[in-house]
């Protein structure tokens, strides 16, 4: 049939119009004749040309694609060609381009020819991609989803145009990212404008909605390397669209398909970081949360919530799947999925994976994978990740606190499944324990120890809730009781156990009972069985012990302490047998100190539970009546009442081995007999109605001796005692290896290894006598800090001050044990009874301040100079140390190290001074107070008004520690020396020098801190601000500040208007303020703020720990003088000066 297009045309009204069925019919027949009749491009060609309407352009577009259908493989290369430049001409017509048939038309041609006939159809879509990019896209969706997911294409061309696919998906990919990335922010920004109606957001609504769809079919093939490139920018994206409602469902999809195919070949850490930086999982709870909130709930939005929690489903099980990799960050994105899985669908679907979650987490737990261990499975990741054991046992520390964290996360989501599975674990573990030889030796890491070791570790973390979340209400009554009679079953089997397995083993059962104590308190049988385990533990074991020995005594005591703290009604009835028991057990040759103490402190703590206070009075001096016989022994209080003899007493006089044959024992009963005293007095409650303390008397007795004792360890430290002791002794004071790790926190095995030293089976007499003399001090500091804090009305301050700040002693105590002396009053007596402070603000408190900031001033003096010494010697060298900076103990360092402790523990003490504003005896000298607090904190105005003198001497203490060379506590007093200034500002006015002084200790900070960092810039940046906000209008101020500056009157005159201090100026931004005080700043100084620092840094592959300062390279002049801009001239020596 030959039909001219307008007769097509006719036809096609004729089947749109027509009245008559007949008519149409016969209208449809021919154009279908006349598609089956297209033979060449010219008679498309000729149809397309005459289209005028919508419905014969789409007609036009239907022919086309009848073309390629029916004829394209007889077509002659000339006609592809003629047929291909035909299609892109409408491609750049407007009224073609919204037809979607114009789509499917080039996408069927790309099937036909792409990628061999047609090698620059990529190229060709990209230059379109910048006129008509949703045509692009639509092409690409279209092409991807009939390659991949329909697959209506023949085999063979599906592979070539996968294969090309791949090939070219920089550019294919590239062209949908840059679409989303840019149309997703545009619409991200409307709908937080209130825009985001389709109405409204219009075309970028519908290519959000188009990149979204190309996206989520592009999930089949795109590698997940693109999806995640830019920190997964895309994923980010995706999750900011999920709250939008109209493409919520839509990035909904696609984040699920992600999720569900591209995440397998990640990492552990890629992944969870993934999730933890996308915030998808926070995303996903607030789209929950918010459906819930709604009455009613559409189709639409069910089917939302259904997609969301696929969602959550989807991502906790690939963190199941990736538990066995011993990441920490694998328990916090668990944590995370946990916290949202509050929607009952959600729980649901995760549930069936709580089993696998589970042991997931109890394999995760077991200490495997050290550095050492060749044949561990584990092994090989630790030893390219850690260095030495004591690095993994670091990282191993976070990874199993992750973990219980995690558990207890599960526990309270679902506490009888929880309850459940590690009650079945427990009870087939424990039964499999008889199968063990009792007599067999045991290494510490046994595969059964390592096992159990970590399975105490998962009963300690699911046990820690589960009570809390039984008695909730949210559990039946039937499965909690079911519960806690499973709980009791499991505690019956670990006592039968206990005796009969080797120490290691028996240390994680008692573990594993001491978790299981809060389902004790109502069976009482139980609860006596437990306790007559631990004393068997401790009687049974013979007086020389290994270590696994000592650990698992020192478990059975912790398990006693918190049953008798917390869970002691099982105990209480039988409280007189308990006390024999215990008294027999103190008796033993074969306790240490440590275990001593603490069974007399379970006494005490039973005794606060005791309803009367006569028998809780009766009980701790019953107890305890051995121990203040022996305390209050007229031999020992004469030994503690003459250094001199103290000495003789110890055995310092003495070589060695006399001391260790004949003193030892004397030595070990007076720290066993300290020690009992501090646990007593630190254990016993208060009475809540007024009445004295029970441990009132008994700490009155022992008082007296307390501060012989303090004094007569001071005493030991002057030059008249030190003439005293044996040559053998003479270093006896000097710091040991384990000391200076914990100083500098380096692991002390870890350094050990590193010098070669091995471990010793036992302590030397000189590490007895050091260990001895170190642990005495702590605890005494202690037990007259917390005795202090039980009874204050015992405290006299004349008698304090002359034991613990005797101006004898004081120069000699080294700066370790002073800042010990500063922080036990600090942190006991001060903080936790504000109350009382006027008695400490006396005469001890002012001359222990006095001394501390004198020696501080002094040693950082010397410290800086020193250090100045340290840079010309340098000369221009790039600051590089010499040796491991990780192992350097040297003396120096050490002394830096104690020195920078005791300024923050005399920063510490003001702190709670000034919190506190008490004080007594009239207020401290200028020198002696200086305060360090939180930002966060007022200061306490009734310490300005009612004591002006302490005020003004806490300022200029204030003012002198932002110059040390010590920057945390520099900042920490920079902080609040700007409240004082103000609140002072009326008497330091009075005063025409004191603003300039202050200027210039502001000046000096900032030279010396200068480049320290932003944080400590910002602090005396803002200090600076005050003092000019306070003082910009002294005339004695602006001259001083003119002369140092060197700069004009009128300059200054513009930095009062910049700053918005003149008459009648517009208020200024506080951080413009900023900007303009640091600018000027600047110039006074000479330098850039925080710059020098970023100059100077010059990292290495391995850099040492600690550096030499840098120096910034001299210049001269020309008569060979030192050039010293700005502020610097200042603070030079006078030799450079006179000079």
């Amino acid at each position: 049939m030959d039909c001219n297009p307008e007769q097509i045309f006719a036809y096609l009204d004729t089947i749109y119009s027509a009245p008559n069925n007949q008519l149409r019919v016969e209208a449809y027949e021919r154009i279908e004749a006349f598609l089956q009749q297209l033979q060449s491009v010219q008679q498309l060609a000729s149809v397309l040309s005459a289209c005028q309407s919508d419905v014969q352009r789409n007609f036009g577009l239907h022919c086309l694609q009848c073309f390629l259908r029916n004829i394209w493989n007889r077509t002659t290369l000339e006609d592809k060609h003629q047929f291909k430049t035909m299609v892109f001409s409408l491609v750049a017509n407007p009224d073609w381009t919204k037809h979607e048939s114009l789509c499917k038309v080039i996408v069927e041609l790309v099937k036909r020819e792409w990628p061999q006939h047609w090698p620059a159809f990529v190229p060709e879509m990209q230059e379109l991609s910048k006129q008509n990019v949703a045509l692009v896209l639509s092409v690409f969706l279209r092409l991807s989803e009939d390659v991949f997911e329909f697959q209506n294409v023949p085999q063979q061309r599906r592979k070539d145009i996968m294969a090309g696919l791949n090939e070219n998906v920089d550019a294919i990919f590239g062209i949908v990212y840059n679409c989303l990335v840019t149309n997703v922010q545009t619409y991200v920004v409307m709908a937080g404008q209130g825009c985001a109606d389709p109405a409204v957001a219009g075309a970028t609504l519908r290519l959000c909605k188009l990149a979204l769809a190309t996206l989520t079919a592009f999930m089949e093939w795109v590698k997940t390397d693109y999806l995640m490139q830019e920190d997964a920018l895309l994923i980010r994206m995706l999750v900011q669209l999920l709250p939008l409602p109209h493409v919520c469902y839509d990035s909904s999809e696609a984040v699920l398909l992600f999720f569900e195919q591209k995440v397998k070949t990640l990492e552990s850490n890629t992944y969870v970081e993934l999730v933890t930086n996308t915030n998808i999982l926070q995303a996903v709870a607030g789209c929950l949360a918010q459906l819930q909130k709604q009455d009613t709930v559409s189709n639409f939005e069910d089917n939302f919530s259904q997609r969301l929690c696929q969602i959550v489903c989807c991502i906790g099980q690939h963190l199941i799947s990736k538990l066995i990799t011993n990441s920490p960050i694998v328990f916090n994105a668990l944590k995370l999925l946990l916290s949202v899985a509050k929607n009952e669908h959600v729980l649901s679907l995760v549930e069936p994976s709580l089993p696998a979650l589970l042991d997931g987490c109890r394999l995760a737990q077991l200490r495997n994978g050290l550095p050492s261990e060749t044949g561990h499975a584990c092994s090989g990741y630790s030893q390219v990740q850690f260095d030495s054991d004591d690095d993994y046992a670091l990282f191993f520390a976070t990874l199993r606190s992750e973990a219980c964290l995690a558990l207890q996360a599960i526990t309270q989501a679902w506490p009888v499944a929880v309850a459940t599975h590690l009650l079945e674990t427990l009870s087939k573990d424990t039964a499999a324990l008889s199968n063990q030889d009792p007599a067999a030796p045991l290494a510490a890491r046994s595969p059964i120890v390592v096992h159990w070791d970590g399975l105490a570790n998962h009963c300690e973390a699911v046990l820690a809730r589960l009570p809390t979340c039984l008695d909730s209400g949210g559990v039946d009554p039937a499965s909690s009781d079911r519960v806690r009679d499973g709980a009791k079953a499991a505690t019956d089997a670990l006592l039968n156990a206990a005796p009969v397995c080797q120490p290691q083993l028996r240390t994680c059962l008692l573990t594993a009972l001491t978790a299981f104590l809060p389902f004790l308190a109502s069976d009482r049988g139980l609860t006596l069985r437990a306790v007559q385990c631990v004393f068997n533990t401790l009687r049974d074991t013979p007086g020389s012990r290994n270590r696994a020995q000592r650990e698992m005594r020192k478990h059975a005591v912790v398990c006693l302490l918190r049953l008798c703290k917390t869970w002691p009604d099982g105990v209480l009835p039988l409280l007189n047998e308990y006390c024999t028991e215990v008294t027999q057990l103190c008796q033993l040759d074969q306790l240490s100190v440590f275990e001593s103490a603490s069974l007399i402190e379970s006494v005490v703590l039973l005794s606060n539970h005791l309803p009367e206070l006569s028998s809780r009075r009766a009980t701790i001096e019953g107890i305890m009546l051995t121990t203040m016989e022996q305390w209050l022994a007229p031999d020992l209080t004469g030994a503690l009442s003459d250094p001199a003899r103290f000495l003789r007493a110890i055995g310092l006089d003495r070589p060695t081995v006399d001391s260790v044959a004949n003193f030892q024992a004397g030595r070990i009963q007076l720290h066993q007999c300290l020690m009992t005293i501090y646990n007593a007095v630190r254990s016993c409650s208060a009475p809540t109605d007024g009445h004295a303390s029970p441990v009132a008397e008994l700490a009155g007795r022992a008082w007296p001796n307390l501060l012989r004792f303090a004094h007569c360890l001071h005493c030991l430290h002057t030059p008249a005692m030190r003439a005293l002791f044996h040559p053998d002794y003479s270093r006896v004071f000097d710091l040991d290896n384990c000391q200076k790790c914990q100083i500098m926190g380096i692991p002390y095995s870890r350094k050990r290894a590193e010098d070669g030293e091995a471990e010793s089976a036992g302590k030397t007499p000189i590490q007895k006598m050091h260990t001895f003399l170190t642990e005495a001090h702590s605890t005494v500091l202690r037990a007259i800090a917390h005795t202090y804090k039980s009874v204050p009305d015992i405290v006299d301050d004349w008698q304090l001050a002359e034991h613990l700040a005797s101006e004898s002693d004081l120069p000699h105590l080294p700066d370790l044990l002073l800042t010990d002396v500063i922080r036990s009053l600090s942190s006991v007596a001060v903080r936790d009874r504000p109350a009382v402070t006027g008695e400490l603000a006396g005469h001890f408190c002012r001359r222990l301040l006095d001394h501390t900031l004198a020696r501080l001033n002094e040693r950082w003096t010397a410290f800086a100079a020193n250090s100045n010494d340290n840079d010309n010697n340098c000369g221009d060298a790039d600051g590089e140390g010499d040796g491991d900076g990780d192992a350097d103990l040297s003396d120096e360092v050490i002394s830096e190290q104690c020195l920078r402790r005791l300024s923050r523990a005399f920063l510490d003490l003001l702190h709670c001074l000034l919190l506190c504003g008490r004080t007594g005896g009239g207020g401290l000298n200028q020198g002696t107070a200086a305060s360090a607090m939180d930002s966060s904190s007022t200061l306490p105005v009734p310490l300005v008004e009612r004591e002006p003198q302490l005020a003004a001497g806490v300022l200029t203490c204030l003012y002198e520690a932002i110059a040390w060379p010590d920057g945390p506590a520099s900042q920490r007093a920079a902080v609040w020396a700007g409240p004082v200034t103000r609140q002072l500002a009326g008497q330091l006015a009075a005063d025409s020098d004191a603003p300039r002084r202050l200027l210039m200790q502001v000046l000096r900070a900032l030279h010396q801190h200068g480049a320290s960092g932003e944080a400590a810039v910002a602090c005396l940046v803002q200090l600076f601000l005050c003092l000019y906000d306070c003082f910009h209008r002294a005339d004695a101020f602006r001259t001083g500040l003119a002369e140092w500056t060197r700069q004009p009157a009128a300059k200054l005159e513009e930095l009062d208007s910049r700053l918005g201090l003149r008459p009648g100026s517009r208020p200024v931004a506080e951080k413009t303020k900023r900007d303009v005080a640091r600018r000027f700043l600047e110039s006074v100084i000479g330098k850039p703020l925080s710059e020098q620092f970023k100059l100077a840094q010059n990292y290495k592959n391995l850099p040492p720990l600690f550096k030499a300062a840098w120096r910034r390279k001299r210049t001269e002049d020309a008569n060979g003088r030192e050039n010293l801009d700005g502020i610097v001239s200042l603070f030079a020596s006078v030799e450079n000066a006179a000079s």
